[in-house]
């Protein structure tokens, strides 16, 4: 039997970057951060965030736990220093209510890129020129009547300003 929305958990997702001196997976990662909430915020605590680590791909990791708890899970990964006797740091990048945006930074965050300006219209917009071809920008202010997706046929027609 399916649980109505309105009955299910809601969870939050953190993704972290893992920088470590040596290799270690989910389940060392996992212990690492529940014995660090654990030592900060005590095991009945421990026990209502649920904290779990959904998946490790070096060097990025998503960790779920119960909402309302954001502000020290955030705590917990920054506070924990040490992961399967090495040294390690989790570093909060994102927090988000799903999974499919963390998964995207994830293969975005995974594509070089540059600063730089655009031309469009006859004026100049700061943006993110990236290596897949994509260009992001982020002028504030934009017009509506700017297109908000470049295609391949813009960024040819585009002008670039390092």
């Amino acid at each position: 039997m399916r649980l109505r929305p309105s009955m299910r958990e809601n969870y939050r997702y953190i993704l972290a970057r893992v920088e470590s001196t040596e290799q270690i997976d989910a389940k060392d990662i996992y212990l690492a951060i529940s014995d660090t909430f654990v030592s900060l915020f005590g095991e009945i605590q421990a026990s209502y965030a649920w904290v779990a680590v959904m998946e490790y791909k070096v060097p990025y990791t998503i960790i779920r736990f119960r909402r309302g708890f954001e502000q020290k899970v955030e705590a917990a990964l920054a506070a924990t220093t040490l992961v399967k006797g090495t040294s390690a740091v989790l570093h909060p990048v994102k927090t988000s209510g799903t999974i499919k945006p963390l998964r995207e930074e994830t293969q975005r965050k995974n594509f070089s890129s540059r600063s730089g300006k655009v031309k469009i219209n006859d004026e100049w917009f700061s943006a993110e020129i990236r290596s897949d071809k994509r260009i992001d920008l982020k002028e504030k202010g934009i017009n509506l009547n700017v297109p908000l997706y470049i295609s391949e046929e813009d960024i040819e027609d585009l002008h670039y300003d390092e």
